[in-house]
This record gives structure tokens, sequence and C-alpha cells, in this order.
């Protein structure tokens, strides 16, 4: 690059990073406040709390990359257009390709990070956060176990635990049991959750089980060890499968049986897969985009706000549009090459709209009226 070019791709470097910070920050306090209620319902650590809002990000970064490289072209090209800088770069003999170089690597950069983040970064941080979900959500302790309180499970079953060690033991259990046409009570001295094939389990040790029956006969029995089944109280919602979301590409492309019945079909598991293809390639949409509201135009003294916020609307549609074709291409496969067209079309009408001026210069239009960048 020529020292103009460096000192250009610097000036959209700094804006690009700063709308990434500023955006990446209001995101994670959008992403947090969603998962507040693993700490309010279930008691959860404010480690767990900051782990799963850091692994949901990567997506939510990958979505934020193209406006970002939109806010950063718009604000450096009209900055430099407004210093005329870019006419000083034209006067210096450089072309209109030469002054577009900067923008053309900053959004190839941009890609590439994109890229990487949807095959590699993404798939493997909602495992970590889906893994890490599953746990909380199945951690029978932590979702209604509170410490000398009596916690009613519906109509018909009381837990009651005087303290819990910092190992998950539980001392002084009382369970009371009213399902079904007999009642039972079970007061033990400890208690354990364990999971087994069956799910998970309160262990008791050291109890009383004590049993009225349907003729109202009141029983008694010891016992040193009784499983007590708590699968009734573990949310259904919770199983532990992976989403589309939390697959790599191979997954998705080349998805097993169980992937395909899982997802309804295999349509959904291939719009996702070339969704992750094709979608850094609005990086590179918008950057031209963006650079085509300064480029397209003759050159303006009273800014360029008015071909700027035609940009960003175009832009804006052109997202909304790519989502609706993502969405059609789940049901039906054949609209796949449609997620790659739509973003490469808008980059080839932006390069039309760019280059327009310099042909029309060529074919003996008046040169004072195009757009000197």
């Amino acid at each position: 690059m020529t020292l103009f070019q460096r000192y250009m791709f610097r000036q959209l470097l700094w804006p690009f990073l700063a709308s990434m910070l500023a955006l990446s920050g209001l995101a994670l306090l959008t992403q947090s406040l969603s998962n507040l209620d693993l700490i309010a319902d279930r008691g959860d650590t404010a480690l767990a709390f900051f782990l799963i809002t850091l692994l949901a990000m990567p997506q939510v970064v990958a979505l934020l990359l193209p406006v970002a490289a939109f806010i950063a072209c718009a604000i450096a090209l009209n900055r430099m257009v407004g210093d005329s800088e870019l006419i000083v770069g034209a006067a210096a003999g450089m072309n209109r390709r030469q002054r577009l170089t900067p923008v053309l690597r900053l959004a190839a950069y941009i890609v590439l990070a994109n890229l990487v983040i949807n095959l590699f970064i993404q798939p493997a941080s909602f495992r970590q956060m889906r893994e890490l979900l599953y746990e909380i959500r199945t951690d029978i302790a932590a979702s209604f176990m509170r410490e000398g309180e009596f916690i009613q499970l519906g109509d018909s079953v009381t837990f009651y635990v005087r303290d819990i060690g910092d190992d998950g033991v539980m001392n002084q259990v009382f369970i009371e049991d009213g399902r079904g046409t007999a009642s039972s009570a079970y007061a033990a001295s400890r208690g354990v959750i364990a999971q087994t094939e069956r799910g998970p389990v309160m262990l008791l040790e050291n109890g009383v089980l004590t049993q009225v029956d349907e003729a109202g006969v009141l029983s008694r029995l010891s016992f040193d060890r009784y499983e007590f089944a708590l699968t009734a109280f573990v949310d259904s919602s919770a199983a532990f499968v992976f989403k589309d979301s939390d697959k790599f590409l191979p997954e998705l492309l080349e998805p097993s049986a169980s992937d395909i019945a899982r997802a309804r079909g295999a349509s959904e598991l291939y719009a996702e897969g070339h969704y992750r293809l094709s979608s850094p390639l609005y990086n590179l949409a918008f950057a031209l985009i963006a650079a085509a509201a300064f480029f397209a135009v003759e050159h303006r003294r009273t800014g360029y706000t008015r071909y700027v916020l035609i940009a960003g609307a175009s832009a804006l549609i052109l997202r909304l549009t790519g989502f609706a074709v993502q969405a059609a291409a789940s049901s039906d496969a054949s609209l796949n090459p449609v997620q790659y067209g739509l973003p490469l079309a808008a980059c080839t009408i932006a390069i039309g709209l760019i280059i327009a001026p310099a042909l029309k210069r060529r074919g003996g239009g008046n040169t004072l009226r195009t757009a000197p960048a």
C-alpha cells in the first residue's frame, strides 16, 4: 500500500473498532438482561451468569460486524471528503480503484474474521453454553432447595432441608409426598442428589419412611439408604441436545439421520450451513454500499447525509431480505444459492455505481460534476 492508502486504512480501522466496541457493549448488556433469571430464579452464581452471557456473544458479534463496517466507512469517508483528502489523493494521480483499495482491504479482513467466528468460534462457544445451561437447569438443589425453608412443588410434594454443605450434601432432609392414593413422609439425616440411568434421584441415608395407605393404616419403615426419584421435577425442556447453531459446518452439510430427524428435515441444516458461509459476504456488501454513497455521486459541499441515509436504508433492506431468504431456504434447499447471490449482487451493484462516474468521464461526460473520490 502507498502512504496515502495506509493512512486511509487507519482512518477506516479506528471507527470500525470503536463501533464494534460500542455495539458489542450494548449487545452484552441486552444479552445479560435476558439471562438474569439464572440468578433470580435459580440462585446461580454471578460467574455462571457471566460465562453464559460471554459464550453467547460470538453469534451477536458476527451479526454486528457488517453494521460496524458500514458505520466505519461512512464516518471515515465523510471526514476525508469534508477535509478534501480524497480530492488530494486524486490530484496526486491515484485512480478510483487505488482510493477504494483500503475500503476493500478492511472489508476483506472483516469477512475473514466473520468466517472464523461462524465456522469455529460460534459452534464451540455455543456447545459450551449448552452444556452449562443443561447443568444449571438440571441442578435440582439450585432449582428449588433452600436452606431452612419448606419448598412446595405443586399441590402434593413438599421439601425441607436444614442446611446444604459446600460439597452438596444436605443435612436433615424432610419430604412429604402426597401424590397418588397413599401419603408418604421421608425423614433422613443426609441426602445427596445423583444422576442415574432413570434420571436424577435423591439418595437418602439413615432415615424413616412413614406412610399412610388407602385404608388409613399408618406404617413406619427405617432405612439405611433410599432413592427418591426427582425426574418429575426436572425441566423437561432441558434435554441435552445440540441445536443447529451449535453444530460445526460438516455436521450441517453432511448431517446424520438423527440430526435430520431432530431438525425436522435436512433443508433446515443445509440452510444454516450455507448461511454460515454466505453471511460474511454482507461485510463486503455493506462496506461497498457505504463507499458508493461518496464515490458514486457528485462532489457536494453541503454534505452527503442524504446519500448515507439512502445507503443505510438499502443495507438494512438487504440484510432483512437475507434473513428472509435463509428462513425460506430452511424449507426449500433450492434457495440456498440465493443466500450467496444476494450479497454478491449487492456488491456488483455498488461497484457499478462507484465506477459509473469514471465511465461517464471516459465517454466525454463533464468531469467537474463527477465525484472526485
